[in-house]
């Protein structure tokens, strides 16, 4: 919905009670929130699902940028269960920042459908957010923990080190961009299956489905997945 009041009419009284909020931003619902710390602290403790939609730097006025949005969202309840941030302007360090704020344990959906994530941020999310259940960003690599290994090895070495990650973790949603192969894709759904005894499915737009199912079967025949 979008926020109908020019203060925080709809938040006064609520600080306990609020347990699901999802509201558009735009320029002037970020320098309400900030003007009357509408999100300030741990001003809902028993928020449990937070959904911030429509983020777009295009409409906002110089001084009002998206990532105030995702502070917010770091900075709520530690009995959150869904937070899905929607920005077009997001970065990976949105994984950095829900490592440093460490009260992300009750957390089982994470939808940063705009943030690229590489497999080292999905490792350290995974280790943090032991409930975590369903992951939905974009797919660019291996990233900096796993640069200097070798891909037929990557297997061998992510299972000795890593698995089992998560017991929990079974829904990992990707996002293409522009020329990341999906092959590469495909691996890092492979290597959730190794690490993460519930993983289920990893899904993708339906245009790449196909590619992605041949990639998945090539996959498994190589001796490295076996």
């Amino acid at each position: 919905m979008d926020y109908p009041f020019k203060d925080d009419t709809l938040f006064r009284g609520t600080s306990n009670t609020l347990e699901y909020l999802s509201m558009n931003v735009n320029t002037d619902v970020i320098e309400m929130a900030q003007k009357y710390k509408v999100f300030g602290g741990n001003k809902y403790p028993n928020l449990r699902a937070f959904r911030i939609k429509n983020i777009n730097t295009r409409l906002m006025r110089p001084g009002a940028p998206s990532k105030a949005a995702t502070k917010f969202a770091l900075s709520v309840s530690s009995k959150l269960e869904i937070l899905a941030v929607e920005d077009i302007a997001m970065e990976a360090t949105i994984v950095p920042s829900i490592v440093e704020h460490g009260h992300m344990s009750s957390l089982q959906l994470l939808a940063i459908p705009d943030a690229f994530l590489t497999l080292s941020h999905i490792v350290v999310l995974l280790e943090q957010t032991p409930m975590l259940t369903d992951l939905h960003c974009h797919y660019t690599g291996v990233g900096t923990l796993f640069e200097c290994v070798e891909d037929d090895q990557l297997p061998v070495v992510f299972a000795q080190k890593y698995a089992p990650l998560s017991n929990n973790f079974r829904v990992l949603q990707l996002g293409h961009w522009g020329n990341t192969d999906i092959a590469v894709v495909a691996r890092c759904a492979m290597l959730m299956v190794i690490a993460c005894p519930r993983f289920t499915y990893a899904s993708v737009s339906s245009h790449l489905r196909e590619k992605m199912r041949k990639c998945i079967l090539e996959l498994m025949s190589h001796d490295s997945f076996i």
